[in-house]
């Protein structure tokens, strides 16, 4: 079991500037990919899906390429000096050419610096493609640990969970058996307290007996939500991505105990299909984090 949560890290040494690579991963329904990378590097794209196709099933996935801050900093702090002489000649014979009052102050200078800097260009995609393809494929390796490991964290508490909510399907199962007859029985003695004497042998009285013991059965809400919990016990054991299928069972676990919760006339019982719907709901957020 894998959660959709990671986070995992790179570093490529290249000649010409070190370079950083993150990679982070959030739940999501499908497959998402957001890549933050210089601009020449944009085409990259193509290439980081079909690595992280390889190792994801799904998720919105960050992937973030940046130069090494300290790098940058230091080359954006030189600038061509003659280009910033021959940028105030310029402008200083453009202004003195149409009469314009011209003073080399130190705020013209500071502007000027912007324009004249020095740096040095990032290496063109295709002479480092194959570096990137290493570095994102080590991030992604990372990434996928952390999220095995959370995953392994989910299976616990799903377990847990699961073991919880058969304990209260029993406890339901026990709450709610012979309801059919305890209100039958009912009947009847109202029935003659109130004067109106009523043959439980007429064959009218029996359907309607047989009809609502019908309605009162929890045997196949039951059987089914068993089934449910034993399937889902099954899957979170594999080592496939299951996320999509346990959201499944658990719609269908939430179905079931609905009806059984509509079906219930006994406070003990309906109070335990509460908790074990509230248990379901707890199953649920976890679910939505698993790849």
């Amino acid at each position: 079991m894998n959660s959709m949560t990671g986070y995992g890290q790179a570093t490529i040494e290249l000649a010409e500037c070190p370079l950083f690579i993150e990679v982070s991963s959030v739940n999501k329904k499908g497959f998402e990919l957001i890549l933050q990378c210089p601009r020449e590097w944009q085409a990259f794209e193509r290439k980081a899906q079909k690595i992280l196709r390889r190792f994801l099933e799904r998720g919105r996935i960050r992937i973030s390429l940046s130069v090494d801050p300290a790098l940058r900093n230091a080359r954006e702090r030189g600038w061509d000096e003659e280009l910033m002489d021959a940028e105030l000649s310029a402008l200083e014979n453009y202004c003195n050419s149409r009469s314009i009052p011209f003073s080399r102050s130190t705020e013209l200078v500071l502007k000027l610096t912007d324009s004249c800097r020095t740096e040095t260009q990032l290496p063109t995609l295709p002479s480092v493609e194959e570096n990137l393809s290493q570095g994102l494929t080590q991030a992604t390796e990372n990434m996928v640990s952390m999220r095995q490991q959370e995953g392994a964290l989910l299976e616990q508490d799903l377990s847990a969970r699961l073991s919880k909510l058969q304990l209260l399907l029993q406890g339901i199962e026990k709450a709610c058996g012979g309801m059919a007859e305890e209100w039958r029985d009912r009947l009847i003695k109202r029935l003659d307290e109130s004067g109106l004497p009523i043959d439980p042998s007429d064959d009218r009285v029996l359907r309607e007996f047989a009809l609502y013991a019908e309605k009162c059965d929890f045997s196949e809400e039951i059987t089914r939500i068993r089934s449910h919990i034993e399937q889902f016990k099954s899957v979170i054991s594999t080592h496939a991505p299951m996320g999509r299928r346990l959201e499944f069972m658990v719609q269908e676990l939430s179905r079931e105990f609905n009806t059984l919760t509509s079906k219930s006339v006994r406070p003990t019982c309906s109070e335990l299909a509460i908790e074990a719907k509230v248990e379901l709901e707890k199953i649920r957020e976890q679910v939505m984090n698993i790849e």
